[in-house]
């Protein structure tokens, strides 16, 4: 089942007409076509036979020419066929492409067999206003006339389908016109009939909602297929850290997805009794969100996973408001490297660069104006802070323009003020850290995803032998999860849960205790080991050392964090190696800075290219983390703290004392306290002294001296003002403080 013109079948009873299938054992058609006691079948063109039906609500013909009909077996499998939409003129402009199906006279066989017919045709809405019909003037040649009645007889009841949608069902040939127009009932004026909404309901309890067809933009319908394929093709696929030691590490992404929990300010909905549950249960009831998350906590994947579910019609229920809608996904990234700060309508289908020709000019317009367009700003923590003001007022700006459009914003917790948006009616969301269960289900879904990767080898005895070691490394770690506290407190983002994963399997069972010692064992996983686990030996004819690869990635990290990127140009990107290799004579006595960047890219599975000439890191973590180590090395930890007070260098600060030695630990706590002495206010005060307490808990050396003094002074401020200063101090400050 193809498309919606498979649902097209034959009426048959007194006499013949057409129909369209709404559910396997629903058909509607055309109410003129049977009396009272008419025994009724219907037939498909693909079905086994003829089915026996029964009318279970017929209309008035001269006010609502429709009947439903169910049948007493299924007619056809529509398990494959594309989910069926309806939608009703928005205005009285011609439009073209339109169609109509069905088994009409003009179209038998010698013998009077039936056979389809497809009539494509214009709508022309306003020329059957005053009787409530639609009217479609055939684009060929009208029929001959034939003797007793007219050429069409046995099309009524068939669908009207304007692109995907089905807009009316056809009712008559008007008089005057020798055969050259159809008329049909449009089904927005059954759907007002008390009695056919109850009949339908009865037996169909979600049907579609109505979409409006702009009659003069028929080529839109007739687009948005091809981009909701693109859109599933560029997001239904994700990658899973540490699958890639076995191939690509490209999963459908359902695979890997996992409910996240979120919760909602109590302010936000005063009275609401679910300030906190599952992020589809909270998303569906908010038009506006603003979704603020830790570093790898899951805010991409849900985006992309929105996106291609929303494209294809297969969110889940609570998510009901959001399926079918148009996704415009906006990463910011991508924004910024390309130097665009106000995208306009126009530009939105073409940020994210899928595969999917020129939309018709006007489209993502006229999508946002209907109220269709779901909006999914994802990153606004990666743009530099000075532009932040910038991208809220284009935001705003484009939401009051289109004022029915959904949109979800997500941002890192301390990234925009809490007030940030809500002039615009958006309610804030903030992700949860995954709790014990949850940690539990995604190290199972990771492993399934692994086992998964087993039935690709050849070896069918190797393969067996992996799944088992799979399934027993699975049953360990889960083991190691309940039995050990830190490894479950470093298991709270799903980036370092598969991180965890991947780690334990490679070291078969092994794991680090701190998460700098995670991060850099998770650095030699995709440096080094991988490529030797996976038995291949000097790719693209250059092989670095772990410390050869770290040194030209720091390089290319401190780069992006010291310019307020998130990506970097294959030029850029070749010049920061350039100056890495002064240093580095064995890696560059093997190739020129290109063919260093092409190894990158191709073995190290930290770099990617998502787009051309748009170069990035897998993650913001692994990021801030290697830029955070070049600082050290290269002695400017001074720099680092200049910017203490910018949001966007404080999670490299919270890195950065993991790789200190002893006196760089004391003089850049000494540094952060200094910095907050010298603050003008509280507002900037308050994170840096939340700095200077986490950086204390984690040093590997501090003298008691030092210590008391960074947690004497923060306690001079508790406690929390507000939501916003509580997620400054961070989870493990927070646990100290109480």
């Amino acid at each position: 089942m193809p498309s919606v013109e498979d649902r097209l079948v034959a009426v048959l009873g007194a006499r013949q007409g057409s129909g369209v299938l709404l559910t396997p054992e629903l058909v509607l058609t055309s109410a003129h076509l049977f009396e009272r006691g008419d025994a009724v079948e219907v037939v498909a063109p693909d079905g086994d036979g003829r089915v026996p039906c029964d009318v279970v609500w017929s209309g008035d013909p001269d006010t609502c020419d429709l009947a439903l009909l169910v049948t007493r077996r299924s007619v056809l499998p529509l398990g494959t066929a594309p989910p069926l939409r309806w939608g009703k003129c928005a205005g009285w402009q011609p439009m073209p492409r339109c169609q109509v199906l069905g088994f009409p006279q003009v179209q038998r066989y010698e013998s009077d067999e039936l056979e389809a017919v497809q009539i494509p045709g214009t709508l022309m809405p306003l020329s059957g206003r005053m009787r409530g019909r639609y009217v479609l003037h055939a684009d060929h040649h009208p029929p001959a006339p034939v003797p007793d009645g007219s050429p069409w007889a046995g099309l009524s009841g068939g669908p009207v389908f304007a692109g995907p949608l089905l807009i009316g069902i056809a009712s008559g040939d008007p008089l005057g016109w020798q055969h050259a127009s159809i008329e049909s009932m449009p089904l927005a004026t059954a759907f007002n009939d008390p009695g056919f909404r109850m009949a339908l309901l009865d037996r169909w309890p979600d049907p579609p909602v109505f979409e409006e067809v702009s009659s003069a933009y028929p080529e839109d319908l007739v687009y948005e297929p091809a981009y909701a394929k693109a859109v599933k093709a560029a997001y239904s696929r994700l990658e899973i850290f540490g699958l890639d030691e076995l191939s690509s590490g490209d999963w459908d992404l359902d695979t890997a997805y996992l409910s996240l929990e979120a919760q909602s300010s109590p302010e936000a909905r005063p009275g609401s009794p679910e300030p906190r549950g599952r992020i589809e249960d909270l998303l569906g009831s908010r038009p506006r969100t603003v979704l603020r998350g830790e570093a790898g906590a899951g805010k991409t994947t849900l985006v992309w996973w929105l996106a291609s579910h929303a494209a294809c019609r297969t969110l889940p229920e609570q998510l009901s408001e959001l399926d079918g809608l148009i996704p415009f996904v906006v990463p910011m990234r991508s924004l910024a490297a390309r130097g665009i700060t106000s995208p306009t309508p126009s530009q939105l289908p073409k940020i994210a660069r899928l595969q999917v020709d020129k939309p018709p000019d006007g489209w993502a317009g006229r999508v946002l104006e209907a109220g269709r367009g779901l909006l999914l700003v994802d990153g606004m923590d990666e743009i530099p802070q000075a532009d932040r003001e910038l991208a809220r007022k284009w935001l705003a700006g484009l939401l009051r323009m289109y004022p029915r459009t959904r949109c979800l914003v997500t941002v890192r917790p301390l990234a925009v003020g809490s007030d940030w948006l809500e002039q615009e009616g958006f309610e804030e969301l903030r992700l949860l850290p995954l709790g014990d269960e949850d940690i539990r289900s995604f190290a199972g879904a990771w492993h399934r995803a692994a086992r998964l990767e087993c039935d690709r080898y050849a070896d069918e005895h190797w393969a067996k032998r992996q799944r088992k070691r799979l399934v027993a490394l699975e049953l360990e770690l889960d083991r190691e999860f309940r039995r050990n506290d830190v490894l479950r407190d470093l298991a709270r983002t799903p980036l370092l849960c598969a991180v965890i994963c991947a780690l334990h399997r490679q070291r078969n069972g092994f794991l680090p205790e701190t998460r700098w010692d995670l991060y850099s064992a998770a650095l030699n996983l995709m440096l080094a080991t991988r490529d030797i686990h996976r038995r291949i030996h000097q790719p693209e004819g250059i092989e670095l050392t772990t410390d050869e690869g770290r040194q030209l990635l720091q390089r290319i990290a401190v780069w992006l964090v010291r310019n307020g990127r998130a990506e970097l140009t294959r030029e850029q990107a070749v010049r920061q190696l350039e100056s890495a290799l002064r240093g580095l004579r064995r890696v560059r006595a093997q190739g020129t800075p290109q063919a260093v960047l092409m190894h990158l890219l191709n073995r190290s599975g930290l770099l990617q290219e998502r787009s051309p000439d748009a170069i990035q890191f897998i993650h913001r973590t692994f990021q801030d983390y290697l830029a955070a180590k070049e600082f050290q090395e290269s002695d400017c930890l001074d720099e680092l703290l200049l910017h203490a007070a910018e949001e966007q260098w404080q999670d490299v600060l919270r890195l950065a004392v993991g790789h200190c030695g002893r006196s760089e630990e004391r003089r850049l706590i000494n540094g952060l306290t200094a910095a907050a002495d010298a603050a003008p206010d509280r507002e900037t005060e308050w994170p840096l002294r939340a700095l200077a307490a986490h950086c204390s808990l984690n040093a590997r050396y501090i003298e008691d001296d030092q210590y008391l003094q960074v947690w004497k002074s923060l306690k001079k401020l508790l406690p929390a003002r507000d939501e916003r200063e509580l997620q400054a101090l961070g989870r493990d400050v927070l646990a100290a403080v109480h």
